[in-house]
């Protein structure tokens, strides 16, 4: 599939549930308002992926909410997997129930998994989260690595007065110092329901080369991602910041967006989205070939405020 502006898409990113236990304070569905009733059925889902796969995805993430909430996650997870397009199958999660699924996960065909943790501190990550639920996250984390996915990555949003000081982010940024996975340093986006708190919240990612400079940046890979890659010296894992406000990647952008209730939104944060849930499979091609053809160019979005404090350069350390 191609784009408007000549971007090759070969990325879905499915959300399973809108359901998630927890309530961060910075989250668009704080309150989790799924219901099972909205949700795509196990054969909606596949069908879906089956008929996108057909036009050229061959990256799948699942997402949610948090698709552990799923009773019936590893068979998506199958179904997903046993698609001949599909080559990589990844996993987004809280990481609340990983330790009691991951091995599960990874036999039902999951070789990405992404583990959302904005800190170590268990006061500060209730306060964020609603939830006490910092060391079983962090368990989680340890039984991902013992389940043997080829990547781990933790994703932290930066957030001002809360975890972007230098001992949190050195806090976390450890992790990368004791096991080899990547954690990855996000910039919140004021998009939709998080405006108010992307501006009362944003922290740039300026904050991570302030806290750890001795990072060493790291060559840049075939496939780029959208992170910027460093590493503290001596460590098996790497640091990534991710930094869509500041250094926005929209021009690198291969990826759609589709909802827990059967919408395709091709850029993942427009309001703009097309139904698939209930059409053929003919209906869903032509239906996606259309939204294709709306994917903005870049997102638009910005961080009110100093523009010169949050448009840093992300340039080899001391270079």
């Amino acid at each position: 599939m191609r784009d408007a502006f000549g971007r090759d898409i070969s990325y879905l990113r499915l959300s399973v549930t809108r359901r998630c236990g927890f309530s961060c304070i910075y989250c668009a569905d704080r309150d989790c308002p799924g219901s099972l009733a909205e949700e795509l059925s196990l054969s909606e889902i596949l069908r879906i992926a089956e008929v996108l796969s057909g036009m050229g995805i061959t990256k799948v993430r699942l997402t949610g909410g948090e698709p552990l909430m799923r009773r019936d996650i590893t068979e998506i997870c199958r179904g997903l997997r046993d698609l001949p397009e599909v080559r990589t199958l990844a996993l987004t999660t809280n990481g609340f129930r990983l330790a009691e699924t991951a091995r599960e996960l990874r036999e039902a065909g999951v070789s990405r998994i992404n583990i959302s943790i904005d800190t170590r501190n268990p006061a500060v990550f209730a306060r964020i989260t609603g939830t006490p639920g910092a060391e079983a996250v962090l368990s989680g984390i340890e039984a991902a690595l013992s389940a043997g996915f080829e990547k781990v990555k933790i994703n932290a949003v930066l957030l001002k007065g809360l975890n972007d000081d230098a001992a949190s982010i050195r806090d976390l940024a450890e992790l990368s110092q004791r096991y080899p996975l990547d954690v990855r340093f996000i910039e919140l986006m004021p998009a939709g329901g998080t405006a108010s708190s992307g501006r009362e919240f944003f922290s740039s990612g300026a904050a991570v080369l302030r806290a750890l400079p001795e990072l060493q940046e790291e060559p840049e890979e075939p496939v780029s991602g959208v992170a910027r890659l460093y590493r503290l010296p001596g460590a098996p894992g790497r640091i990534g910041i991710i930094a869509p406000v500041s250094q926005r990647f929209c021009g690198g952008c291969n990826r759609i967006r589709v909802t827990a209730d059967g919408m395709l939104r091709p850029c993942l944060l427009s309001d703009r989205e097309y139904r698939l849930r209930g059409l053929s499979a003919a209906e869903i091609r032509e239906t996606a070939e259309k939204a294709l053809r709306m994917k903005p160019g870049e997102h638009g979005l910005s961080q009110d405020g100093n523009d010169d404090h949050i448009r840093i350069r992300m340039q080899r350390i001391g270079g």
